[in-house]
């Protein structure tokens, strides 16, 4: 129920290298703006072509009179295609007061269209033996569609309907509401997810990040139809968007798939504009904010502040000290808490960097009576780690583990798809497929420090801890009731 970015809560150690993995795949380099007019790319030549030598392939790019943006990607070992829609029209562009409102429009897509009503749709996919899915993150909504390469048209067709003539039916409508707000509802019975929302709450403070992209009860309550129809008429434009066509397609034939499907879809005369985040410096909240839980014996702590984006100058060096803390099997928080002193069930840290600043997190799990033991080795932890240049034979294993991994991200027609959404997402360059070696190899045991040493020192971190608070003050824990959401 979460933006797709949040933080996994229960992640292993392979999920989380996984993660880490896909988050390390792009590079800095500046890339043509998206979410923009692309009047002015009409002019530019049809096709561009990119190098993806992990894959012996070739990327291609272009767009559609519409603006609609094309990357078609050929892997035809298998005949399969993966193909991801994605379109700048997240959560963060929720009306005020209603979040949930594109994330509860993504799940409705597949529910009819002025060509489909719902079994008819649902019918129709069947037969393809494909699947065809729609979320919400934070940024964006996204299309997913993985069939055998015979069947891509009609998902594509479907998709196009979806998009450009969603219908919302009222009884699919109110059924879905019902079912969002009781996941709502249950999530609070969750430590994780409480202690999740509530960090970026607070973290996020004054942005349209601070709300988990389902939703609350409260705002998910006030949505209506129309609700849902306006924010589609407004935010769903090939302007903004990108068709990802990935697997046993050629270039040409997947283009011209995108202009028999795609080419009537139309953007309204007005762009609005996109959401605005405030600069790190505006954050300003601290401390330690506690939800009691009395029925629990255990406690779940989020220990944040905000981060970096992925355009970050020190964004690899960022991401392996990250790694080296807490996002791999021999992280020091790892080795330290949990396996030498055995006071956790997990203990990670995360890196949370995408188009915007995102929260660098450390999280765990403990016995509430370990809480104040665990928070004080985490501290001591971090403190060493910006203390002196980490051993040189570690951050060479992190290095080798990024370049090794990284073609695991492209092993699947799936895989491929999800990745360039990624990329496209994030306003990434194409290149990276060639530079992503480089930009690894360029970090140093120092590059680490100083980038570990940006991201700790000096800021304001919040600290949330979900956990029984009769138990948790005898471990030496204390905290605050959490602020009122805005």
């Amino acid at each position: 129920m979460h933006s797709l970015r949040r933080i996994p809560p229960f992640a292993g150690s392979t999920a989380i290298l996984s993660a880490t993995l896909l988050l390390s795949s792009c590079a800095h380099s500046p890339s043509t703006p998206t979410g923009i007019s692309r009047s002015v790319m009409s002019q530019q030549p049809t096709v561009t072509t990119y190098p993806v030598p992990p894959m012996k392939a070739t990327l291609t790019r272009s767009f559609l009179p519409n603006g609609l943006e094309v990357l078609v990607l050929p892997r035809p070992d298998l005949p399969l295609v993966s193909f991801r829609l994605g379109i700048r029209a997240g959560s963060s562009f929720d009306p005020s007061g209603k979040a949930g409102t594109a994330a509860l429009a993504a799940d409705l897509l597949t529910r009819g269209t002025a060509g489909h009503d719902t079994l008819s749709l649902f019918h129709t996919l069947d037969a393809t033996g494909g699947s065809l899915s729609a979320s919400a993150s934070r940024d964006m909504t996204v299309l997913a569609g993985d069939s055998l390469s015979s069947e891509a048209p009609t998902l594509l067709e479907l998709a196009s309907e979806m998009v450009s003539s969603p219908t919302f039916p009222p009884a699919e409508f109110e059924k879905k509401k019902e079912s969002t707000l009781a996941s709502l509802t249950e999530e609070d019975n969750h430590p994780s997810p409480i202690a999740t929302n509530l960090l970026y709450r607070l973290v996020e403070k004054g942005t349209p990040y601070a709300t988990p992209s389902s939703g609350t009860p409260s705002s998910v309550e006030k949505i209506t139809r129309q609700d849902l129809l306006n924010f589609v008429a407004q935010y769903y434009r090939p302007d903004r968007a990108v068709l990802i066509v990935a697997g046993d397609v050629t270039p040409d034939s997947a283009l011209a798939l995108a202009k028999k499907y795609f080419s009537t879809w139309q953007a309204p005369a007005s762009a609005p504009p996109l959401p605005v985040r405030r600069s790190f410096s505006a954050m300003s909240t601290s401390g330690t904010y506690l939800v009691d839980k009395p029925e629990l014996r255990q406690s779940t702590v989020f220990y944040g502040t905000q981060g970096i984006a992925r355009k970050d100058p020190s964004f690899y060096d960022s991401l392996v000290f990250n790694m080296l803390l807490g996002a791999s099997q021999t992280s020091t928080l790892n080795r330290v808490v949990r396996q030498k002193m055995g006071l956790v069930y997990y203990i990670h840290s995360a890196l949370d960097a995408s188009r915007h600043r995102g929260p660098f997190i450390v999280y765990f799990q403990t016995y509430a009576k370990n809480t104040g033991k665990v928070m004080g080795a985490m501290n001591s932890t971090l403190a060493d780690s910006v203390r002196t240049t980490p051993d040189p034979s570690a951050v060479r294993a992190i290095k080798r583990q990024l370049v090794g991994g990284f073609p695991f991200l492209m092993n699947t027609t799936p895989k491929i798809a999800q990745l360039l959404l990624v990329i496209w997402s994030d306003g990434l360059d194409y290149t990276y497929f060639t530079d992503y070696p480089e930009h690894v190899s360029k970090v140093t045991p120092a590059s680490v420090l100083a980038a570990g040493q940006h991201l700790i020192n000096g800021h304001s971190f919040v600290t949330v801890v979900v956990g029984p608070a009769k138990s948790l003050k005898k471990a030496g824990v204390t905290g605050t009731p959490p602020p009122p959401a805005s």
